[in-house]
């Protein structure tokens, strides 16, 4: 892990503890998930012009990067000051963080290319947290 996500993580103590219930609440896989899970998420990008990140992510071909700015334009602000409450970080440095963390994690949630076919049928927090940092 290295540039900005390795500087956040090794400066934030409450992240590592708050990414799993985080990357939990961003795919819909937490009890009680209310953010409608991982397609919601892309259509919240799909609707701010940003398709063909979206298509990058999922598919085969490499990963297009993503912004803080854009994040912050398809996350609900309520929303993402809640996680960043939860992460023990600025609502600045959460979407710089979901800016590095998303399109990774996204083609590591759809590791054939597309959205599993149904609810229940993604990756578990954990699963991908060993995917994204090797732990």
């Amino acid at each position: 892990m290295s540039g900005f996500l390795g500087q956040i993580v090794g400066s934030t103590a409450g992240l590592l503890t708050a990414l799993p219930a985080l990357l939990s609440e961003l795919l819909g896989t937490a009890e009680g998930a209310t953010g409608g899970g991982l397609p919601v998420l892309l259509a919240q990008f799909e609707n701010i012009g940003l398709r063909e990140k979206v298509s990058s992510w999922v598919g085969p071909q490499p990963n297009q990067p993503l912004t803080a700015e854009q994040v912050a334009a398809a996350i609900p602000l309520e929303r993402r000051t809640a996680w960043a409450e939860q992460a023990g970080m600025s609502v600045a440095d959460l979407d710089q963080l979901l800016a590095n963390l998303l399109p990774e994690l996204v083609d590591h949630a759809t590791p054939n290319g597309e959205l599993p076919p149904e609810e229940g049928s993604l990756p578990e927090a954990e699963t991908l947290m060993t995917r994204l940092f090797g732990r």
